[in-house]
């Protein structure tokens, strides 16, 4: 199996219901949460313990390490980064240009007489 065409297709699948952007977010946010809870394991540092450091409550923490919770915003995620002894780095980067079909040569329009 070709992961190129199941990955393309699934992004056309997406688009075509008009998720991709919520999808893509929704992946993004599973990644940092799961970064988040595996840094706390390594650090051995309890969800009560990280909440006191982060001066919050274990529930926001809970919701803030539920990768399905749509609450997560930069500033719980660099509080949370900070309480672990991380940083949290970002950036923009420009999208690239969708591949586009060679543009078809325009026939002159041959006048009738």
């Amino acid at each position: 199996m070709n992961k190129a065409r199941i990955g393309s297709s699934l992004d056309s699948m997406f688009e075509e219901l008009g998720e991709l952007e919520e999808v893509k977010i929704l992946t993004r946010k599973k990644v940092l949460a799961r970064q988040l809870d595996e840094a706390r394991q390594a650090g051995n540092v309890s969800i009560s313990e990280m909440a006191r450091r982060m001066g919050t409550s274990r529930m926001a923490v809970h919701s803030l390490l539920d990768s399905t919770e749509p609450t997560m915003t930069i500033d719980s995620v660099s509080r949370a980064a900070a309480a672990l002894g991380a940083e949290l780095e970002m950036r923009l980067r420009p999208r690239r240009a969708p591949a586009r079909a060679p543009a078809k040569a325009k026939r002159k329009a041959v006048g009738r007489r």
